[in-house]
């Protein structure tokens, strides 16, 4: 890791002149200050924010950067994570980035910044800055879905298409045919933004999974809508019943997206499950107490929760090489899907 000491000696200047430009003194002339920012640019140094209190005691703090802290899904991964880290004796520090890849890298600057023994992160977005970062910082990190392993790099893949798989073979054994596969995508973005890995990830397993049932009839069919979960879920499901072939079950990339569908579907008087069946994907907290209580794919949480800590804690106690995991997903049944209703083709008109 870089040190100011470093960043002196590549700009020929003191460590005094370089603390100057951090802290964003103007008495260093123009061209100096060009080359120490070059130099820090260069060398990816983080300023230490809390050198006094490391000079007293190794610091026990995981960073955690989460897409969006709103969305159950992350709220109750970060809880998971925060039970598991504070058992091992270590404090987390949270941020989240509104799934936006400039505030993922300065989240990452920042705890960087902060000296945190490792760092999880736990994003839809992905910016290969991040990689750059950590690798010259050397901090033990560990990623959903979107890492790439080293030596000092984890990551945990979610089993989506496993999941994914389980929902289709249970919605075909209901007797469907017609599955309806409702993506949702940030806004700003398009729906084939790379760095939306996980988004991508569920979606290529819809397709998949399709393909290995199609001898047993089924019509996939996939609409898309920019936005965020509910509001976007509410839209996407008008889209479809405006512009798709009928269907008679819908499979929600994400459960506040189903929140959104099942309002939608509500609005155009289509009851669920008696003429649509509904399924979510993650199993938050809130499936339960919704009208009626949604099925949904479950990622464990508190396995989740312990695999990020147990990777972090190996790597920064023990000095483990940073590795690939993957978690298994499991489909919670509720009374969201049932057999269709005679087969019939669900298509209606728009209400007026």
């Amino acid at each position: 890791m870089a040190s100011i000491y470093d960043v002196a000696k590549l700009a020929n200047v003191s460590t005094a002149t370089v603390s100057a430009v951090i802290n964003g003194q103007d008495k260093v002339e123009s061209k100096t200050r060009r080359r120490v920012l070059a130099a820090i640019k260069k060398l990816h140094y983080q300023p230490n924010f809390y050198a006094s209190n490391l000079a007293k005691s190794k610091m026990r703090l995981l960073g955690l950067i989460v897409s969006d802290i709103l969305n159950p899904f992350f709220g109750e991964i970060a809880q998971s994570i925060r039970q598991e880290a504070q058992a091992r004796g270590y404090e987390i520090s949270l941020a989240d980035t509104q799934f936006s890849r400039k505030e993922l890298v300065s989240a990452v600057k920042r705890m960087v910044g902060m000296r945190v023994a490792g760092l999880a992160i736990m994003t839809t977005e992905m910016d290969s800055q991040v990689l750059e970062i950590l690798r010259a910082s050397r901090v033990p990190a560990v990623f959903e879905d979107v890492g790439t392993v080293d030596e000092t790099i984890s990551n945990i893949r979610i089993d989506y298409e496993g999941g994914i798989y389980k929902v289709v073979k249970y919605l075909v054994d209901l007797g469907h045919k017609r599955i309806l596969f409702v993506r949702t995508y940030p806004e700003n973005t398009t729906k084939d933004d790379l760095p939306l890995l996980s988004i991508n990830l569920r979606t290529t397993a819809f397709q998949r999974v399709a393909k290995q049932f199609k001898q047993a009839g089924i019509e996939p069919q996939i609409v898309s809508y920019s936005g965020r979960g509910p509001k976007a879920g509410q839209e996407a499901i008008h889209k479809a019943l405006d512009h798709c072939k009928g269907f008679t079950a819908a499979i929600a990339i994400a459960d506040p997206v189903a929140l959104g569908v099942l309002r939608g579907l509500h609005q155009r008087g289509i009851r669920v499950p008696e003429e649509v069946s509904l399924v979510g994907f993650d199993n938050s907290y809130l499936c339960e107490f919704l009208c009626p209580p949604l099925t949904s794919v479950d990622i464990p949480r508190r396995g989740l929760g312990k695999m990020v800590v147990d990777c972090l804690a190996g790597n920064v106690e023990s000095k483990e090489p940073g590795r690939e995991l993957k978690l298994e997903t499991n489909l919670v049944l509720r009374e969201s899907a049932t057999r269709p209703k005679g087969f019939r083709i669900l298509r209606r008109e728009k209400l007026t």
